[in-house]
C-alpha cells in the first residue's frame, strides 16, 4: 500500500480535526463564566471543580489509550471505530454538562460534578483515537508533515473561527438562550464533521498479526521514556498557560475592555496571523529541526502579549501582540502533531510495540490537566479579589487580577515550556532523520 495520503483522505482528515476543536474551545473559554453568570454557582467552587474534575480524569487517560491499543482491529481500522463511537457519547454529554445544570431546580453543582466528570472519560475515546490516526495513516516524514502542518492549520482556523463567532451568538453574557444556541450549534459541527471525517480516513500502518501487545507493566516505561515524557511536562506547563488565558478572556473583554464582541476582532486577526507561519513552518522544519523551531515558537508566544502590559486598554498595542502570538502559534500547533508521531515512532523502535493511542493519551492528559488547573487557577483568583458576578463593573484590584491571568501568568508559562523543551527534548533534526530512515527499514523487513 503506498505511503502517499489521497486529496480525500486530507479532506477528511480536515474535517475531523474541526470537529474535534469546538468542545475543549468553548469549556475553556466559556464555562466558567456560564456557571458563574448564568447557573449561579461560586468561582471558587467552580474552580474546586475543574481541578479535583480534570485531575482525577486526565489520570485516567493512559489506561483510555491501553484499551484502544488492544481492541481488536476490525475491517473498518484500529482506531476509526472508537473514534465514532467516542463522538456520539462524547457530544450527548457535553449537552448534559451546559443543558443539566441550567435546567436543574436543585443539585446544580452535583450535575455538573458528574457531567464534567463524565466529559472527562469519553472525550479521550474520541480525542486519543483522532490523535493516534496521523502516525498509522502514514510513515513518510513528509506526507507526516504535510499532514501535522494540515492538522495545525485546520485547529488554528477552527479555534479563532469560533471564537470569532462564539461572542455574537452568545450575546449578552448575563442571559442563558445565547449560551444555549451556542452549545446546539457546536454540538451539530462535531457530530456531523467527526463521523464524516472518520469515514474517509484510511490506516495504513498496524501491528502485524501475532505481534506482541504491550502490557500494563509497560504501559510505565513507555510514558517515561525521554522523548514521551519531556513533551509531556513541556506541553503540560503550557498549556495550564494557555488556558488560564483562554478562561480570563471573557473576562478581560467584558470588564478591562469593556466589549466581549471585540474577541472576534482579534481572533479574525490571529486567523490571518497563522496564514504565513503555516507556509513558513515546513520550509523553517527542513532548515533548523522540528526542536529549534518549536522552543522558537513558544518564546515568542509568551514575549509578544507581554507587551500588552505598557498599556492593556490600547487597541494597536493589542492588535500588535495578537499579530505576533499567533504568527508564533502557527508555528507550534502543526509541531505538536508532528512531534507526538516522531515520539511514537521512538517507542516502537526502542521497545518494539505499537502504542499509539498510549502516546496520543498523553495529549488527551495534558489538556485536560490544562484545563483543570488552568481553568482552577481563574477562579480562585477571582474568589479572591472579591469578583461580584452580579455587577456590571469590578473594582481595580479584580481588573489587575483578571491582566495577571490573561497576559502575566501565560507568558511566564510558555517561557518555562520552552526551557523544559530546550534542556530535555533528545530528538534533533539529524537524530530524526536517522529514526525516519530506521522505520523505514524496519517496515520494509516486514512486508
Amino acid at each position: 500500500m503506498s505511503d502517499k495520503v489521497t486529496l480525500k483522505e486530507k479532506i477528511s482528515y480536515a474535517l475531523v480535526n474541526l470537529g474535534n476543536i469546538p468542545i475543549q474551545t468553548i469549556l475553556g473559554s466559556y464555562l466558567l463564566i456560564f456557571y458563574t453568570n448564568i447557573v449561579g454557582l461560586s468561582p471558587a467552587s467552580c474552580a474546586t471543580l475543574f481541578l479535583i474534575a480534570r485531575v482525577l480524569d486526565g489520570l485516567n487517560d493512559p489506561f483510555v489509550g491501553f484499551a484502544i491499543d488492544h481492541i481488536p482491529t476490525t475491517k473498518h481500522g484500529h482506531f476509526r471505530p472508537t473514534l465514532i463511537v467516542g463522538t456520539i457519547l462524547c457530544s450527548l454529554n457535553f449537552l448534559l454538562l451546559w443543558l443539566g445544570p441550567l435546567m436543574a431546580t436543585s443539585g446544580k453543582l452535583a450535575i455538573a460534578y458528574i457531567s464534567y466528570l463524565l466529559i472527562g472519560v469519553l472525550f479521550p475515546v474520541m480525542d486519543i483515537s483522532l490523535n493516534s490516526m496521523l502516525p498509522v495513516m502514514t510513515t513518510d516524514m513528509e506526507e507526516r508533515n504535510m499532514l501535522s502542518s494540515l492538522k495545525g492549520v485546520v485547529y488554528m482556523i477552527g479555534m479563532f473561527g469560533l471564537n470569532m463567532i462564539a461572542p455574537i451568538i452568545i450575546g449578552n453574557t448575563t442571559e442563558a438562550v445565547g449560551y444555549i444556541r451556542l452549545v446546539i450549534f457546536v454540538t451539530i459541527i462535531v457530530v456531523v464533521f467527526s463521523v464524516v471525517g472518520a469515514v474517509g480516513l484510511k490506516e495504513r500502518v498496524l501491528a502485524e498479526k501475532g505481534e506482541k501487545k504491550y502490557g500494563l507493566k509497560d504501559l510505565f516505561r513507555i510514558l517515561v521514556q525521554r522523548p514521551v515524557a519531556i513533551t509531556f511536562l513541556s506541553s503540560l506547563v503550557y498549556m495550564v498557560g494557555t488556558f488560564v488565558m483562554n478562561t480570563m478572556l471573557a473576562y478581560f473583554f467584558t470588564y478591562v475592555i469593556g466589549n466581549l464582541s471585540l474577541i472576534s476582532v482579534v481572533s479574525i486577526v490571529q486567523l490571518i496571523a497563522l496564514i504565513p507561519a503555516s507556509l513558513l513552518v515546513g520550509r523553517m522544519i527542513q532548515k533548523w529541526g522540528k526542536k529549534k523551531v518549536y522552543i522558537f515558537g513558544l518564546a515568542m508566544i509568551a514575549l509578544f502579549p507581554l507587551l500588552r502590559l505598557f498599556d492593556v486598554t490600547s487597541i494597536p498595542i493589542l492588535i500588535l501582540a495578537t499579530i505576533g502570538g499567533g504568527f508564533a502559534s502557527g508555528l507550534c500547533m502543526p509541531l505538536t502533531y508532528g512531534i507526538q508521531a516522531d515520539n511514537t515512532d521512538y517507542v516502537n523502535l526502542k521497545m518494539n510495540v505499537h502504542a499509539e493511542a498510549a502516546v496520543a493519551a498523553l495529549s488527551s492528559f495534558i489538556t485536560k490537566c490544562g484545563m483543570g488547573i488552568g481553568g482552577a487557577i481563574p477562579g480562585y483568583m477571582l474568589a479572591a479579589a472579591g469578583f461580584d458576578a452580579t455587577a456590571s463593573g469590578q473594582p481595580e484590584e479584580v481588573k489587575t487580577i483578571i491582566i495577571i491571568g490573561a497576559i502575566v501568568i501565560p507568558a511566564v508559562l510558555s517561557l518555562v515550556g520552552a526551557a523544559i523543551f530546550a534542556a530535555g527534548y533528545p530528538l534533533t533534526k539529524e537524530k530524526l532523520e536517522a529514526q525516519a530512515e530506521a522505520v523505514k527499514a524496519a517496515r520494509e523487513k516486514n512486508a
